[in-house]
């Protein structure tokens, strides 16, 4: 605490006068009686070295009313701090952070409030932070030891936003269950995310692909439609259900179990060759694993001459290594459907509808411009080589 001047000002009601300086300004508490103008220096003095919440473990907020309080009223006294602080602080439990995070995920199983994919992924990284904090209690963490985990992680920033997203929901679960104050992951910095250009097909490309594998391979041909003529996810592809594709209505059902948010969707209104190439893909194309369809993808681009050792025909993403085996970005295919579906129907809000997207600002900003109209309308005339088109 600064230092303090003591005066006695006779002629004053309250004579008896306290001053300091604080930020480089002048501040002065004029008092009754000699002992209230001391209870108030005591309290000062206990708050100024307990730094407001040191010793009471009170949060921000409540530092913040509590300085607010102190400064503000003249007959201030340490029983007015503690009779506020104890009506407004909220008693907390001791958890460990791995304990409460254990309860986060029994709570999204149990009440089913993700799919069983989402969940798999909350539960990764909710282990890749509790390895990092130990055996540390969740309340110990603070907001700037979060956001320098987040910031060392070896992620791009997308993934680093997703782990943000992840962390604020946990702590949101741990506020309400009172293992903590307050949500401090809800303040939590942003990565920055440096947009790069949007990778896709050319229409030469995309035919050339399905033409050298349409006789050999007819299987991984169904399955690269779906992503290149229904813009569907590369890590959704695989697990489709051979059930789930309604050929008399031309639709296809997600269940609530495979979706991020769990709820189910129904896309329809898909191109006429979408339906060409799933006609002529066997039943046993359907419900693989990833690494299934990681592999046999990566086949069907070497076939095509769109993957080879060191450079690929596009020249996706060079590294400084340059040797190593090159695929397109895994979501090629889903680029590709929506730079040519928003060219060939000018329709911002159909396409968003195919995509599951939440609205048309992430196709205008990106996926506008990408493609011709003749182009797009090249790309979805793309049919299996022996199929009557009328």
């Amino acid at each position: 605490m600064a230092k303090i001047t003591l005066r006695y000002c006779e002629g004053r009601k309250s004579p008896f006068q306290v001053a300091w300086s604080e930020n480089g300004k002048r501040i002065s508490r004029f008092f009754q009686t000699e002992d209230e103008r001391e209870e108030f220096l005591n309290t000062k003095r206990f708050l100024s070295e307990a730094k407001f919440g040191a010793i009471m473990d009170m949060d921000e907020e409540t530092i913040s009313d509590v300085a607010k309080i102190e400064m503000e009223r003249e007959d201030v006294s340490f029983r007015d701090i503690w009779e506020f602080w104890k009506k407004n602080h909220k008693g907390i439990k001791i958890i460990s952070l791995w304990m409460a995070c254990n309860n986060y995920l029994k709570d999204l199983k149990t009440n089913n409030k993700v799919s069983s994919a989402h969940y798999y992924h909350v539960r990764k990284i909710l282990e890749t932070l509790c390895d990092s904090f130990d055996e540390r209690n969740v309340s110990d963490i603070t907001r700037s030891e979060l956001e320098n985990w987040l910031k060392n992680l070896n992620y791009c920033p997308v993934t680093k936003k997703n782990y943000r997203s992840t962390v604020r929901a946990a702590w949101g679960y741990f506020e309400r269950q009172e293992y903590i104050q307050k949500n401090i992951a809800v303040s939590l910095e942003c990565p920055k995310i440096e947009q790069e250009e949007i990778k896709f097909l050319s229409v030469a490309e995309a035919e050339q692909l399905l033409r050298a594998n349409e006789k050999v391979d007819p299987e991984i041909c169904g399955l690269m439609a779906l992503g290149l003529f229904a813009g569907m996810r590369s890590s959704a592809i695989p697990r489709v259900e051979y059930s789930e594709i309604n050929f008399q209505n031309r639709g296809i059902l997600t269940p609530a179990a495979k979706t991020k948010k769990g709820r189910r969707n129904y896309i329809e209104n898909l191109p006429d060759n979408l339906w060409a190439w799933l006609e002529r893909t066997p039943k046993t194309a359907f419900g693989w694993n990833e690494r299934k369809w990681k592999k046999r993808r990566e086949m069907a681009l070497r076939r095509a001459g769109l993957l080879v050792n060191g450079r690929n025909l596009r020249d996706w993403k060079l590294t400084d290594k340059p040797f190593k085996k090159k695929i397109p970005p895994k979501n090629a295919f889903r680029h590709s459907f929506a730079s040519y579906h928003v060219a060939w129907k000018r329709d911002f809000q159909d396409t968003a509808l195919i995509m599951s997207h939440k609205g048309t600002d992430i196709l205008f900003k990106h996926y506008r411009g990408n493609a011709t109209k003749e182009d797009a309308e090249k790309y979805f005339n793309i049919y299996p080589s022996e199929c009557n088109k009328s």
